[in-house]
């Protein structure tokens, strides 16, 4: 009856596109305080499942999952699935049959057993062509490429663990999630695009999920022209997208290097060679305010203003029918270098970098909190 109810209170508002909210590999960091801030209905997460494999982590108790649970169970929609990060362990995808994929798999089993019943889309990878060893992205002796064939034993195998649950509702299941797509090395290496036709070719997925981390703006249609190449009308989610590439290729840029740039320092007497990266680290020292955050981005000319809008734009002429947004900064490392990773500028809310408000809440992202919303209540 929980599940009946959420489905109709759910989908009777389904649209052809929605945005929502992403944990990337960490459950435990989904905060329903300030999830329900916001008029969301999705929330995405992908863990790590080889640390569930390895005993790091417990399938049956881990607390982080049972936030998963607890999502669904308030009714928001669960685009759930599995880091598959093999590269980082130096492992092969397991053979077909063999004793370590069988492990594999009953872990699959363990963890679905706590969310199946709660989750609307399975993703059956998160980064494969990052996460697998450069053999296995490659045609082997049979012509096959390895991380292909073991998706698609995934999917069988996800697809028989429903079929042992009929009462629960089976999620629309995507391939991917594939980012850098915008770049002709990936463009043509054979696990990427045997993975895109997989998902063109097999009634049982539903579609490609792409990641899109750009360095500029053109490179969204670049990506996701390539996709539709293979996959011609299938439905695309984007779980992952910002400006981590365009930021960080700026972290050591003299922040007067424009005029608007150059009147933010002297307006706010700052050193005249001042780079991003350092002026980053009087933020994180509390020698900013939010709104000097937003005038900074402001002042520089190759910031794109308003960029949910303008990812929003391409979504819709690509057929996006979901995409999902950080909520809450995460893998925060307070001391910024030229090459430190950005990714601590995406969120909504920038709680790390700038702690508390006098009322004890976040600090909202004014580069894109405004521009979510209005994506929400379109």
């Amino acid at each position: 009856m929980l599940l009946l109810g959420c489905f109709i209170a759910v989908h009777a508002t389904v649209h052809a596109q929605e945005i929502g909210l992403n944990f990337n590999h960490n459950p435990e960091n989904i905060d329903f305080t300030y999830v329900r801030k916001l008029p969301v209905q999705w929330i995405r997460t992908t863990p790590r499942i080889l640390d569930y494999v390895d005993g790091r982590l417990d399938a049956a108790s881990d607390t982080a999952i049972q936030k998963v649970v607890d999502a669904g169970k308030m009714c928001y929609q669960v685009v759930f699935g599995f880091r598959w990060d093999f590269k980082n362990r130096r492992l092969a995808v397991p053979a077909a049959g063999s004793s370590r994929e069988a492990a594999y798999f009953r872990v699959v089993d363990q963890l679905l057993e706590r969310v199946g019943p709660y989750i609307q889309v399975f993703s059956l990878g998160n980064e494969p062509n990052l996460e697998t060893i450069a053999s296995d992205l490659q045609y082997g002796q049979d012509k096959q490429v390895p991380l292909v064939e073991f998706t698609g034993r995934l999917l069988a195998h996800v697809l028989h663990f429903y079929e042992q649950h009929p009462d629960w509702p089976r999620p629309k299941i995507y391939a991917g999630s594939l980012p850098a797509l915008f770049e002709k090395k990936q463009q043509q290496l054979p696990g990427v695009v045997e993975l895109i036709k997989l998902a063109q070719r097999e009634p049982a997925i539903e579609g490609l999920a792409v990641h899109l981390h750009i360095g500029d703006t053109l490179e969204i249609p670049a990506a996701l022209d390539f996709v539709r190449s293979i996959m011609p009308e299938k439905a695309i989610i984007v779980p992952e997208f910002s400006l981590f590439r365009l930021y960080n290729s700026h972290f050591g840029d003299r922040i007067a290097n424009s005029a608007k740039g150059k009147a933010f320092v002297e307006k706010h007497r700052l050193p005249a060679d001042i780079k991003l990266y350092e002026w980053l680290n009087l933020v994180h020292t509390g020698k900013v305010t939010v709104d000097e955050w937003e005038e900074l981005f402001l002042s520089q000319d190759w910031y794109p203003s308003h960029y949910l809008l303008t990812y929003n734009r391409y979504f819709k002429q690509y057929g996006v029918v979901l995409a999902t947004y950080p909520l809450l900064q995460q893998g925060f490392a307070k001391v910024v270098k030229p090459t430190s990773d950005s990714w601590f500028l995406n969120p909504l809310f920038l709680q790390k970098s700038f702690g508390l408000t006098e009322k004890g809440e976040y600090i909202k992202n004014p580069l894109v909190y405004a521009d979510f919303v209005r994506l929400l209540q379109q």
